[in-house]
């Protein structure tokens, strides 16, 4: 198992998709991230300090710039396939469980090299414009951020799902880029308010109960929805790696 997971970090590091998509996030992250305050000031003479708490909490200045971190996930996990280079070791290991969970493993380590990177550029661009404030929270702050991860290590699984266990990257690529974008956020408004009608409840919120709309609401600072992120991240971990294994352990390797 140390032996495949060393394989696919090694592939990992190595492959320029990664490299690129990494570096241009880091890039575009620090531009948004000193420009657009140094805009506001331009225009208000005003610009809001930025708390090194919000700065590691909120690692992409806008959730888009999560697009390139599921592209380079999904490119990742579908590279051996790919490349024909899956066919040539499936067979040697003892359980094909252990392809998929030396994968997810190094997903995880990719995706917080992403979450690093982009808290490291949100930091380094509101020093650059000059409203980061230091504060007393950064535990917080850090703990925000790894709740995040594990909420993109959950949407990430539901990617790894369609990549590996039904080998589709394409239909894997757009779920990304919807995830990504919030382009579900309406759907849910509509079904939160179909569901209290219906039940006749007070208050039901749909995306509290799912990672892509925890990923941009939970707090460790404030308490909000921690408990949620890390029930549904580690319940929808558990589902979609399971089913890539069951998905992955039945198809024919070609």
């Amino acid at each position: 198992m140390t032996k495949l997971v060393k394989m696919e970090w090694y592939k990992l590091r190595t492959t320029k998709m990664f490299i690129i998509l990494a570096a241009i996030t880091f890039g575009l992250n620090l531009a948004f991230a000193a420009v657009v305050p140094l805009i506001m000031k331009m225009i208000s003479s005003i610009a809001e300090p930025v708390a090194l708490t919000n700065a590691i909490a909120n690692p992409f200045y806008f959730s888009l710039l999560m697009i390139p971190m599921y592209i380079s996930a999904i490119s990742f996990l579908y590279a051996d396939f790919a490349g024909g280079y899956i066919k040539n070791y499936a067979g040697q290991v003892g359980s094909r469980g252990r392809i998929v969970a030396s994968k997810f493993i190094v997903l995880g380590i990719h995706n917080l090299i992403f979450f690093i990177l982009g808290s490291l550029s949100s930091a380094l661009g509101a020093a650059i414009a000059g409203t980061l404030v230091f504060d007393g929270n950064v535990l917080a702050g850090v703990g925000t951020m790894l709740l995040k991860w594990l909420l993109s290590l959950a949407i990430s699984s539901i990617l790894m799902f369609l990549a590996v266990g039904i080998k589709n990257k394409t239909l894997a690529t757009i779920v990304g880029v919807i995830f990504a974008t919030g382009a579900l956020n309406l759907a849910y408004m509509g079904i939160s308010t179909g569901v209290m009608n219906i039940f006749k409840l007070e208050e039901f919120v749909l995306s509290n109960y799912l990672p892509d709309g925890l990923i941009s609401t939970v707090n460790v600072d404030t308490n909000t929805l921690v408990l949620n992120a890390i029930l549904v991240g580690l319940s929808f971990i558990a589902a979609f790696v399971t089913l890539t294994y069951f998905t992955f352990k039945k198809r024919d390797i070609k």
